[in-house]
């Protein structure tokens, strides 16, 4: 889908730049063996991770928001002003939508799989039941998980990636002066799960829904 074309290959490219955030733990691990600041590399990889899944949420909702609303398509519960729907002019009318759209969701952290789940009801049926059967399409039976393993995980993800941001990654039990473990196997695993879900995204917004989709 070439709407999404700018917004995929942004978060492609933060993937990757976790991956190498990976890539310069190995050399400092190399360089100063068991340096515990060597860790925070990987930690830098995470948040950069997690934050790409956020900022590609909030880039399809904007767009696809913005593609609905020039062609007339169905979406639901998204709501906007009346200056914007009653606005003359065609272009400023697509524009403002999207702009408003953006605003609405700035503060929104879409990582939190009941927070993204509340933002791809607005666009498709049943997103969290599709997004797994995209992510689970293709793989070998033993490796498919449910639904509501993905969400666990991605809850987890999120989590973590709180921890890590918001509370320096420090474990209060010992008084502060030590920090949570990561390891490097951990955070690859993480950021190959965000760009499974990254990688069919762009397919659940762009679902069609018909008048009769009522379940979310």
């Amino acid at each position: 889908m070439e709407r999404f074309s700018a917004a995929v290959a942004t978060f492609e490219h933060a993937l990757d730049r976790s991956r190498q955030m990976v890539t310069l733990f190995d050399a400092l691990s190399a360089l100063r063996p068991r340096e515990a600041a060597n860790d925070d590399a990987l930690r830098s990889a995470y948040i950069l991770a997690v934050s790409s899944l956020d900022f590609l949420a909030h880039e399809l909702a904007a767009v696809e928001a913005k593609h609905r609303f020039s062609s007339n398509l169905l979406t639901r519960n998204i709501q906007l002003p009346m200056d914007v729907i009653t606005s003359a002019e065609f272009e400023t009318r697509v524009a403002a939508a999207e702009n408003h759209i953006r605003q609405a969701n700035s503060y929104k952290a879409f990582v939190d799989p009941a927070k993204l789940a509340e933002l791809l009801s607005c666009y498709c049926h049943k997103p969290w039941e599709k997004l797994a059967a995209l992510i689970n399409s293709g793989l070998p039976e033993n490796e498919k998980k449910s639904c509501d393993h993905i969400k666990g995980q991605l809850k987890s993800v999120w989590k973590r990636r709180n921890q890590i941001a918001h509370e320096a990654d420090i474990n209060p039990t010992l008084g502060g002066v030590s920090l949570w473990p990561i390891d490097k196997a951990d955070t690859e695993l993480t950021i190959n799960f965000i760009g499974s879900i990254g990688a069919q995204l762009p397919k659940v917004f762009s679902e069609i829904l018909s008048g009769d989709d009522n379940d979310q």
